[in-house]
């Protein structure tokens, strides 16, 4: 009659390998929250104090300007859009960029895919969007250094700015700071650069100086106002992504303590 055999020394040797890895992994877990509350620290500094710089100011003069909107070109029924999902280049950060995704996802399944472009910013957004849309994503700007700064998000202005020009209007996709607990994702709608001059050239409010003309100052506007509403939106979005991070991280610790738990036991 055969009899089982069993190893309990090879056993808890290789309980106490388990032990070890999981201890070491709550180390880098504890260690990466803390290096995620550190940068939240600064990213919600950041957007304390660059919330109001420039943001609604161009908007409410035209919202202001009763002239201006009645001769405003009207947008087409079949618009042309420009996505740009802003999300980041680095993971673990939770549903920070997946949210971004899905957002996207359902909005396209919406729409008219031969009327849709994705600029992607950020290389999670850029990967995740490449199978689903190879058809939609034209660029992606992804390594972009951290902590953000305006002459930053300027440039990245730009490069949407000459993507936009067969469009009829840019939605910006991303994450809304609200607490360290608490992001939501938002959607902001821009008039690309062709209708944003063809409706101020009728403004009557804001222009009555000779200096500077409206050559000058027109496209000065609209680099105020794409810039400045980009630049909100990149701040909520890192505060966003670090306090998400912060959270997975704290997570991840407790799930190692169980599991250590019960290896132990």
């Amino acid at each position: 009659m055969p009899v089982s055999q069993r190893d309990f020394a090879v056993s808890e040797k290789v309980l106490a390998l388990r032990i070890k890895a999981v201890r070491n992994i709550r180390k880098i877990t504890k260690a990466m929250k803390m290096v995620a509350a550190s940068k939240m620290k600064g990213d919600l500094e950041r957007l304390n104090n660059g919330r109001q710089f420039g943001f609604n100011g161009v908007d409410m003069m035209m919202k202001c300007d009763p002239y201006m909107q009645r001769r405003a070109p009207d947008l087409p029924a079949d618009a042309r859009e420009l996505l740009v999902p802003i999300t980041s280049d680095r993971g673990l950060c939770g549903s920070t960029n997946s949210g971004i995704f899905r957002t996207v996802r359902d909005y396209v399944a919406t729409k008219d895919r031969s009327k849709l472009k994705i600029f992607a910013v950020g290389d999670k957004g850029a990967v995740a969007m490449r199978r689903p849309f190879p058809d939609l994503i034209k660029v992606g700007v992804s390594d972009i250094a951290t902590p953000y700064n305006y002459p930053m998000v300027m440039a990245i202005s730009e490069h949407i700015n000459a993507h936009a020009t067969s469009s009829d209007k840019v939605l910006i996709f991303y994450n809304e700071f609200k607490s360290a607990i608490s992001s939501v994702v938002k959607v902001m709608e821009l008039i690309p650069r062709h209708r944003f001059m063809e409706t101020v050239k009728f403004g009557k409010l804001y222009f009555k100086a000779a200096i500077p003309d409206k050559n000058t100052a027109n496209p000065a506007l609209y680099e105020l106002y794409l810039t400045s509403n980009l630049w909100i939106c990149f701040l909520n979005n890192s505060a966003s992504e670090q306090s998400s991070r912060m959270n997975a991280m704290e997570n991840a610790s407790k799930n190692a303590n169980e599991i250590v738990d019960k290896l132990t036991l």
